[in-house]
């Protein structure tokens, strides 16, 4: 099983340490819990799926060798939206499911003018069900209409007029990925370098 943590291993290929400069982004191996980073403030863009359950933070945590488990989800809850204040973005998206769905609509609103949310899904499986929210102060709304996350995200780096966009939790890097393939400029941060260095595999082979 542990196997499948190593993300095909491309961590052995490259220097994941400090901040780490990759096409048309600056991405960094980070703690959410740790200060921002700076270069993560320059974004007016802000794209995330987070983890959505304590359960969920904590398979990420033994999937980045880590054991320091988290006892209570709200924590985590909190400090999104302080790094959301810390950001401040224009245009602030996040991918939410059934168990922190309405906690987060409640934090946009009271964050912004505009909300929606749409129906999205993931892994391109109509099983996997998930909802896309879009807050805003003063750019058009996105309705997503039902496409995957993985489209959400690539037509969010093609049309959303954006300088910089950041994804605090960036993972394999989808938005990074995107952001480099229209050229825009991305940051991001993530917990697990092996994660974290598929974007940088993926940029460098120019595919998925």
């Amino acid at each position: 099983m542990k196997s499948n943590w190593e993300y095909g291993g491309y961590y052995r290929k490259h220097d994941m340490s400090g901040e780490v400069e990759i096409g048309t982004g600056i991405v960094k191996v980070h703690d959410i819990f740790d200060q921002l980073p700076d270069f993560m403030k320059h974004a007016d863009c802000v794209f995330c799926d987070p983890p959505c359950s304590k359960q969920n933070i904590n398979s990420f945590y033994t999937k980045a060798g880590r054991t320091d488990y988290q006892e209570d989800y709200r924590p985590f809850f909190e400090r999104f939206f302080q790094i959301v204040d810390e950001i401040s973005p224009k245009n602030l998206f996040i991918e939410v499911f059934k168990s922190n769905k309405d906690n987060f609509m409640a934090a946009c609103k009271e964050r912004y003018v505009q909300m929606e949310i749409s129906e999205s899904t993931y892994y391109h499986n109509k099983e996997n069900r998930c909802w896309i929210i879009q807050a805003t102060n003063d750019q058009p709304i996105i309705r997503f209409n039902g496409i995957d996350e993985q489209d959400a995200i690539e037509l969010i780096c093609k049309e959303v007029d954006f300088g910089c966009i950041a994804d605090p939790c960036m993972g394999k890097g989808l938005v990074g990925y995107y952001a480099n393939k229209y050229g825009k400029r991305f940051v991001g941060t993530e917990l697990n370098p092996k994660r974290l260095a598929v974007l940088i595999e993926r940029i460098n082979s120019g595919k998925l």
